[in-house]
């Protein structure tokens, strides 16, 4: 707003100083506008120059009333080229072989109070336009997607043919993927022989990382792997949320055998709850390195039948670079829309207006009457 009424002020400036060049009549009428012009660009240009440094972040919430700058304005027009209506004169006939002295002093005396009112007019009617600093703050989406993660910690986790092993590999990998997620509830569900709850759903996302950066190989009793067991417990906490869409994300580096709970029923009774499962072998071909094992230890037709049965996927990570880029699918699979909301608080800034007005009104009163003392 600001910048096009400068534009539009610049130009009928500049028109005003061609007219004052080829008319030469009407010095008072050309003059006065000139001045007018001047000032009426120059305050647009203060207004711009704020609106460019603060953005939204402030403006007045009634503008209209900056229209009454033009108060002001008339008035050191009116002072300028009008003096003699507000000035004491004594008809003197040789007034005219008598040069008024030019120094600062007379300068000061004849101009400070004026300048300082007529500049503590501007700034109340600046006050009465409502000047307010506006605050917005991004709300959290209310409903998004909810995500369980469940990680093995069985013994076999701590292999190297992950760098520096399976278990370290898919802790950096979960907390990369935790971090995209910006606007989903996640969980954490962490099982071996046992099945464990970890972290509830929640949006607090940086505790969530850290409680995945501290995980061991032992918190849970590594001996075996009961892949029902943990999707069962990651089931039954997603089970009553309310959120459009329900995932869990399995890792994994082994074959379901332990725990009471079937794979495959678990993975039906998720699917009865709108729940789909992503589910990522971690494991190195056999013979792949020396790190490998001799034998394949991933039940990939058990896991694939889990992603089928719930509509989501099933990825084998052969090194570290793979798991990455399969965590990056499925961040990708899985986008989140919704419509971001923000909350505008408007907080009064007309105050400091109204104290620097004032303090001009007592500036000009002390150097008309004390300091700049004029005689008529």
């Amino acid at each position: 707003m600001f910048a096009q009424l400068f534009l539009v002020s610049l130009f009928l400036l500049i028109a005003s100083l061609v007219a004052a060049a080829f008319i030469k009549r009407g010095e008072r009428i050309t003059g006065s506008l000139v001045v007018i012009f001047s000032a009426t660009s120059f305050l647009l240009m203060c207004g711009a120059l704020v609106q460019r440094l603060f953005g939204d972040q402030f403006t007045f919430l009634q503008p209209w009333f900056l229209l009454l700058l033009i108060v002001p304005i008339g008035i050191l027009v009116a002072r300028i080229f009008w003096a003699e209506h507000f000035v004491p004169a004594l008809s003197y006939p040789l007034t005219a072989k008598v040069q008024p002295p030019f120094s600062v002093a007379a300068i000061f005396s004849r101009w400070a109070g004026l300048f300082c009112a007529t500049l503590a007019l501007a700034l109340f009617i600046m006050a009465l336009a409502r000047p307010v600093a506006v605050n917005r703050s991004q709300l959290p989406p209310t409903q998004g997607i909810d995500i369980m993660m469940i990680l093995d910690a069985s013994a076999s986790m701590q292999k190297n043919d992950f760098f520096p092993n399976r278990f370290v590999a898919a802790q950096k990998n979960a907390i990369r993927f935790i971090g995209k997620r910006f606007n989903d509830r996640i969980g954490l569900t962490v099982f071996a022989k046992n099945a464990t709850l970890a972290a509830p759903l929640t949006l607090d996302h940086e505790a969530l990382q850290e409680l995945v950066a501290d995980l061991y190989l032992g918190i849970v009793d590594p001996n075996l792997t009961a892949i029902g067991d943990a999707i069962g417990v990651a089931s039954n906490h997603l089970k009553d949320s309310t959120a459009k869409s329900k995932i869990i994300v399995l890792l994994t580096d082994g074959s379901n055998n332990a725990g009471s709970v079937d794979p495959l029923l678990a993975a039906k009774a998720a699917a009865a709850y709108g729940i789909k499962i992503y589910a990522i072998g971690t494991a190195s071909p056999p013979q792949d390195s020396i790190f490998s094992s001799a034998e394949d230890e991933i039940d990939e037709g058990l896991l694939m039948n889990i992603a089928k049965e719930t509509g989501g996927a099933f990825y084998r990570a052969k090194n570290e670079q793979e798991l990455q880029e399969i965590y990056n699918k499925i961040n990708e699979l899985e986008k989140t829309d919704f419509t971001q909301s923000a909350r505008v608080s408007h907080y009064d800034a007309y105050r400091p207006f109204l104290l620097a007005g004032l303090l001009l009104l007592l500036v000009g009163f002390l150097v008309s009457k004390l300091i700049f003392i004029r005689i008529p």
